[in-house]
């Protein structure tokens, strides 16, 4: 088969390789349909996490049809369409009883880190019966893969925390898919909501699909208070420090940004402001609540797809999404 794989620092291959095969009694088989890219894709191709071992198959994205199930799968067969979520689940352990899949001591976020992931023709799923959800034929694959990371991201860190009856204004920070996918999930409540970024033409098209207004957050100056503030960008940008700044009085603050350095919080100024803080990792437990959005149109999560290439452009994709006007960017093969 042929796969993506991690080379070390600046060097990615599309290049054959062994086909998987069942480990596991647990295990599953998926023939890939599709896959898209994240962010945690680049990182250790840039060099800034050196835990993936070169001649790791990439990705954690993705969506296909069962090929093999092991002895112990009971809820999959052969023929099964699934898309993959990102994190792995045994169900069993201490976390995975909390429903705190990504701390699973047995698994969490390793498809295309620890273990071989979703960028190649086919990928084995350990814990498939947990670790996948099935989808009808007919779902549009812009659409189920989708499901994967993006949407349970938002999902699960803004509309399973937030009682949108008291939220009269929604600031997003970021204009990449993370905070696309949150503002599709929002729009059914009708409230205002503004976005903050850096590039004029992803602002326009967060317009185009309900924003109410889109900010350059390099020439504004965070003045207007927000009942609900949104930080999706992470990293040491200053996206924290503007969301305490925006954040109004008995408002909320979720951030779902990855940090790898300390922020400032100003405790001495909010303690007053009675504010709210939710951090967001991902868990994945809402797929089937997903799947039924998309069903019955909902949501159209594949408004997120900005490009589609097939299995001969896959390293064309892959510097595709380094485009700061692209949102996601999808392969099929």
């Amino acid at each position: 088969m042929k796969a993506l794989i991690f080379k070390g620092k600046d060097k990615i291959e599309w290049t054959e390789t062994m086909e998987p095969v069942i480990i596991e009694p647990t295990d599953i088989i998926v023939k890939i349909e599709g896959f898209t890219f994240s962010h945690a894709d680049y990182r250790p191709y840039l060099g800034q996490d050196d835990s993936v071992a070169p001649d790791t198959i990439m990705g954690h994205e993705g969506v296909g049809v069962i090929t093999a199930v092991g002895g112990s799968v009971i809820n999959l067969q052969v023929g099964d369409r699934v898309a993959i979520g990102c994190i792995i689940h045994c169900n069993i352990c201490q976390w995975c009883l909390r429903k705190a899949f990504a701390k699973c001591v047995n698994g969490g976020f390793i498809l295309g880190t620890k273990i071989n992931g979703t960028h190649a023709e086919f990928v084995r799923i350990p814990y498939g019966d947990n670790s996948v959800i099935k989808i009808s034929s007919a779902m549009n694959l812009a659409d189920a893969l989708m499901l994967s990371d993006v949407l349970p991201t938002g999902y699960e860190n803004v509309i399973k925390k937030v009682d949108f009856q008291n939220i009269n204004n929604i600031a997003i920070i970021g204009d990449g898919p993370i905070g696309l996918g949150i503002l599709l999930l929002i729009n059914k409540y009708n409230k205002e909501v503004d976005v903050y970024g850096h590039h004029s033409k992803k602002l326009d098209y967060f317009e185009k699909l309900g924003a109410h207004k889109g900010y350059n957050s390099t020439k504004t100056s965070f003045d207007i208070k927000y009942d609900l503030v949104i930080e999706c960008v992470g990293n040491d940008r200053g996206t924290f420090e503007q969301a305490q700044q925006m954040v109004n009085f008995n408002g909320t603050i979720i951030t779902i940004g990855v940090f790898n350095k300390s922020v400032v919080f100003n405790l001495q100024q909010l303690w007053y402001q009675n504010i709210t803080v939710h951090t967001g990792i991902l868990n994945v437990y809402t797929l089937d609540e997903l799947v039924a959005k998309i069903e019955t149109k909902e949501i159209s999560p594949m408004q997120l797809v900005t490009k589609a290439f097939n299995k001969n452009q896959v390293l064309q994709a892959y510097e595709a999404f380094m485009d700061k006007d692209m949102f996601k960017v999808m392969v099929k093969l």
